[in-house]
């Protein structure tokens, strides 16, 4: 339904029936002449400088309608808006000058109703989004009001737009944040509730932004493929009936995918679209669940080395002719699924999986007897989402809690897959350096880097180095020790949850009272975002750390010098590292960052172990820690990085073959491979 402003003004929005088909296959970017001659524009950089031209006109042009009365606005916005909408449903590109007048008016609007005057580098953003582009922008630069106006543009061509945020919280945030604006622009706008019942989902699909995670976004267009009884090319036929009223009724509750703006491009499309989403339904089998509890106790009878080899990587285990042997004679007199060897190996690789590579507080957290998965990347609880194949299960029996039934798998899609089925994808995100080919050929996004709009004062220190794991938490507790009795506000990032939980241990130890941001206090964030920023404020976190939420700083912590970020270990992409140390210096803000490295470091002991061992006699003379460290890390990183562009581009490939060999949209309705967190 249309808003009261928008109602008030005569406007009307798209028929809510309106449906909008996914793509049916996903183009091989990069193999038309046409694709290529569109990214060596923006190699080359003319894309941008168009870009940037077209940025100041609209920029000049909002300012001339600062004199104009709201009514005047109102009707210098219906020629675009209908220009632009014609041009949708004719599938061409609209004029460019209605395009360009129709974001002028909007970023005035934007000014009027929500307070917040669109800089040229924003508006830069805006328009590499609306042409199908990724925008690199510095952190603290405004995503959130470029990525509204984007959304507002194709709202008023007639497109349905979701945005895709990094959590539910952000897309509420920004759905309150943007309201006014939308209402003003005779737009609906609403945030996905997890959980929420099919009517209410179906309402809020109805509006023309939604905002949600993709993983809620997924869930629904799975859900709705299994509530057609079809994954086949034949969905989108009997969608389409059911959308426009001749199928008797809405079985679903999407409308399609349209267009999409995606909120932290790097984390979203890159870093968690290598797990794809399965949907599942219990089935009880007792059997299954006593035969995973004998596993787990059995499993602690093998030693890593002698009776199996573990391949952490693709997390595989592979029995010696010891460890058969071993396990031949303590399951003998058992029944049921140990009497088959395949069966066997699979229950017993599954517990010492558990065992071996899944820690608590690292890979998931006891929440009310349950099980949580926490997402690395992000450092975030993910309820609701489980592992496959019995891992799981097997996990369960590890920790000690209730076992859960095991799922069978009604539908699964990569998030790869998903994203690049909508008609019209973009995304934005302060870390796309390292990438940039890779977005392009799997999403068909180019790279637009928009350039600051103050030059950065974020002074990165040359990280410290050390031998051991308890000697660099010892310095660094007493730098931030330090810095915290000079009155500056501390934010210190850490990888793991045991880690956070330490090091504020340490800290109160030595009379600080510190907060701490972790999965297991992900409620507190917006609290413990908001106090920071303040002088003597010292915040423990994990990667979580206000992703999408600025830490306001005080006057005062502005003349010590900012926010003061210590990095006590180095992730496996430096994307990561950067984004970490992206919650200082912000808009031309001073700041600074330093990071904390040891031999001992995870990154450096899985991704480069036949060097470290002969370097430990060296690395205790301090002139040569450096030398030493510091290229290790520079090494780990790569190969890590490297590791994890392989297994997206397998995973890219297996979803290929997949959806040759089962004929039909995305794969998603019969059991596939089921791979780790599914839904």
């Amino acid at each position: 339904m249309p808003s009261p402003q928008a109602a008030a003004r005569g406007v009307q929005p798209e028929a809510v029936a309106r449906w909008y088909p996914p793509r049916e296959t996903v183009p091989e970017t990069g193999r038309k002449w046409a694709d290529w001659a569109r990214w060596l524009r923006f190699v080359s950089g003319r894309a941008a400088q168009v870009i940037r031209r077209e940025a100041s006109q609209a920029v000049a042009h909002a300012l001339a309608l600062q004199s104009f009365s709201d009514d005047e606005l109102d009707h210098r916005l219906t020629g675009p808006r209908e220009a632009m909408r014609r041009a949708y449903r004719r599938g061409i590109q609209a004029p460019r000058a209605d395009f360009l007048e129709a974001l002028a008016i909007v970023c005035e609007l934007a000014r009027r109703t929500v307070g917040m005057t669109p800089y040229e580098v924003q508006v830069q953003a805006t328009i590499a989004l609306l042409d199908g582009c990724a925008a690199q922008m510095n952190a603290g630069e405004g995503k959130t009001l470029s990525v509204a106006l984007a959304a507002a543009l194709h709202g008023l061509a007639g497109r349905h737009c979701h945005v895709v945020t990094a959590n539910d919280y952000l897309a509420a945030r920004d759905v309150d944040l943007m309201r006014p604006l939308y209402d003003r622009c005779g737009l609906t706008a609403v945030a996905l509730v997890p959980q929420s019942p099919p009517d209410e989902r179906r309402r809020c699909y109805d509006h023309d932004l939604v905002y949600g995670t993709g993983k809620e976004l997924l869930a629904d267009f799975l859900r709705d493929q299994i509530a057609s009884g079809s994954a086949g090319g034949g969905v989108l036929r009997l969608i389409h009936e059911m959308k426009a009223g001749q199928g008797g009724g809405r079985a679903v509750v999407m409308r399609g995918l349209d267009a999409a703006i995606v909120d932290e491009a790097d984390s979203v499309l890159i870093d968690e679209a290598t797990t794809p989403l399965i949907i599942s339904a219990g089935e009880g089998n007792e059997m299954l669940l006593e035969a995973v509890r004998t596993a787990c106790e059995l499993a602690d009878q093998l030693v890593d080395g002698r009776h199996y080899t573990l391949d952490r990587r693709f997390r595989d285990v592979d029995f010696t002719d010891a460890g058969r042997a071993l396990i031949e004679s303590i399951t003998l007199g058992l029944r049921g699924l140990w009497r088959s060897e395949a069966r066997r190996d699979d229950l017993l690789g599954q517990a010492v999986i558990a065992r071996d590579l899944f820690e608590i507080d690292r890979h998931y957290i006891i929440d009310d007897g349950k099980i949580v998965i926490v997402d690395e990347n992000t450092g975030r609880t993910m309820p609701g989402r489980s592992w496959s194949y019995g891992l799981h299960q097997a996990i369960e029996a590890r920790a000690g809690v209730e076992l859960t039934e095991p799922a069978r798998t009604l539908s699964r899609m990569s998030f790869q897959d998903f994203y690049a089925r909508y008609q019209h994808l973009s995304g934005a995100s302060g870390t796309l350096q390292g990438i940039r080919f890779e977005l392009w050929r799997t999403y068909g996004l180019p790279v637009v880097v928009v350039p600051p709009r103050l030059p950065s004062r974020l002074h990165v220190r040359p990280p410290r180095h050390f031998r051991r794991a308890d000697r660099k938490r010892e310095a660094l507790v007493d730098a931030v020790v330090r810095l915290q009795s000079e009155g500056h506000a501390v934010l210190v990032g850490t990888r793991r949850i045991d880690d956070s939980e330490r090091i504020a241990d340490d800290l109160r130890a030595r009379g600080i009272n510190c907060l701490v941001l972790n999965a297991k206090q992900h409620d507190r964030e917006a609290e413990v975002i908001l106090a920071a920023g303040e002088p003597g404020v010292v915040t423990v976190a994990t990667n979580m750390a206000g992703r999408g939420t600025d830490i306001k700083l005080s006057s005062e912590v502005l003349a010590l010098g900012g926010l003061q970020v210590l990095m006590f270990e180095p992730h496996e992409s430096s994307r990561v590292d950067w984004q970490l140390f992206g919650r200082a210096g912000r808009q031309g803000q001073p700041g600074r960052a330093q990071a904390y490295v040891s031999l001992a470091d995870d990154l450096i002991h899985r991704h480069t172990p036949w060097v470290i061992r002969p370097l430990r006699s060296l690395a205790h003379l301090p002139g040569l820690r450096a030398v030493l460290i510091r290229p290790l890390l520079w090494v780990a990183q790569a190969k890590a990085q490297w590791l994890a562009w392989t297994s997206r581009r397998m995973l890219r490939s297996f979803e290929k073959k997949l959806n040759k060999q089962l004929s039909f949209v995305g794969g998603a309705g019969k059991p596939g491979s089921g791979s780790e967190g599914g839904a």
